[in-house]
């Protein structure tokens, strides 16, 4: 069911929906009293529904709605609603990654062809030479099959269904016999395949196979709420987007699941925005990873200006300082995952509208929103 931007406007906006975890007898910080008030134009105008998790020392946690988890039905988004997190699954993948180099399974260093079948790796350029230290931090060359235009173009206009094409298929239709666009470890190029091999990879050395072994870690940490390449039982948003760049925003919630559930090692996993924050801070804590891998994990690509690390985005700039974590786009769904190391500051912003394919209104309603969040907290 498509729906017309200028209908969202009739929606009004909501009433505050500032809802605290801890101590909060004096009522919302005057900042988040603003910031609720900047997600209320962004989904009256364009978005469809946002909600934001921010935890610091001073004020603890806060958890700010706005919108709708359904147009159609006029519901609510609530605070423990769940969302496909598009590429922050990176950031869970290569955790499990990590996790086994830590178990002694695996070695940073490691050379891929040990691990995939001689049809893989005859058919990438260079695949000899690149390591699991090269797929984690975007530094193998190899092109990123998720932005094949032919792959795009076949899967909007439905004719390719996912259920019909294994991960080694779609390697051999749009990686197989693509150039190189650099030696491994000579520059940083994000690309899903890198992520997608991680996890052919992590099924070969784990007998209950990458998806049971990823799902164990998380349950482990006591994430109840959090599913891979599973769709969750109840508490779930619709997802909306405009492919057509018509400035109609549409109910892809299917075409999101669809694609939550297929993706390997480079996206899957559906969390509420609590649990994914207390993923992040518990993986910043120490309380995943050893001291000696966490510090791993961020060596940036760029260590004079951070970008990437293994399965950790970076960003180091005023007012923050740095930031470490992980974003993902979809067609249906953004999201913003970050820890601010200087001021011990978790920020999540999660919302069930795409950016990717979609108007450039849609984007700009997102990016002057979140612009603004970053303002109110760090500079004013």
């Amino acid at each position: 069911m498509k729906k017309r931007l200028i209908t969202l406007g009739l929606i009004g906006l909501l009433s505050l929906a500032i809802t605290p975890q801890g101590l909060s007898e004096n009522g919302p910080p005057g900042k988040y009293k603003k910031i609720q008030k900047y997600l209320d134009q962004a989904t009256r105008d364009q978005l469809a529904g946002v909600v934001v998790y921010i935890q610091s020392p001073k004020h603890d946690e806060w958890i700010i709605t706005s919108g709708y988890a359904n147009l159609e039905t006029k519901t609510r988004l609530q605070r423990d609603n769940i969302f496909s997190l598009a590429s922050i699954g990176k950031m869970y993948n290569a955790v499990a990654v990590l996790k086994l180099v830590e178990e002694g399974r695996l070695k940073l260093d490691d050379k891929i062809a040990g691990y995939l079948p001689g049809e893989i790796i005859e058919h990438l350029p260079n695949a000899t030479e690149v390591t699991l230290r090269h797929l984690l931090r975007h530094a193998s060359g190899f092109v990123n099959y998720e932005n094949d235009p032919e792959l795009v173009r076949q899967y909007i206009s439905g004719q390719l269904k996912l259920d019909t094409l294994s991960h080694l298929d779609a390697l051999r239709r749009y990686v197989f016999g693509k150039p190189a666009l650099f030696k491994p470890g000579e520059k940083y190029d994000y690309s899903s395949t890198n992520y997608l091999l991680l996890a052919m990879i992590v099924d070969r050395v784990t007998p209950e196979g990458h998806s049971d072994y990823l799902r164990e870690l998380i349950h482990q940490h006591g994430f109840s709420n959090t599913y891979y390449r599973q769709t969750p039982p109840q508490k779930n948003v619709n997802y909306y987007g405009d492919l057509n760049q018509d400035g109609v925003m549409e109910d892809l919630t299917a075409q999101t699941i669809e694609t939550t559930n297929w993706f390997a090692g480079d996206d899957g996993v559906y969390a509420p925005i609590e649990e994914a924050a207390q993923f992040l801070q518990a993986l910043m804590k120490g309380k995943i990873l050893n001291e000696k891998l966490l510090k791993e994990m961020q060596t940036w690509n760029n260590a004079r200006k951070p970008d990437y690390g293994l399965g950790l985005m970076a960003d180091k700039s005023f007012p923050y300082g740095l930031l470490m974590g992980h974003s993902g786009r979809g067609i249906g769904v953004t999201t913003d995952l970050y820890y601010f190391l200087k001021q011990d500051m978790t920020v999540a912003i999660f919302c069930n509208t795409g950016l990717r394919g979609s108007a450039p209104e849609f984007r700009r309603a997102y990016l002057k929103m979140r612009a603004r969040i970053v303002k109110k907290l760090f500079l004013f």
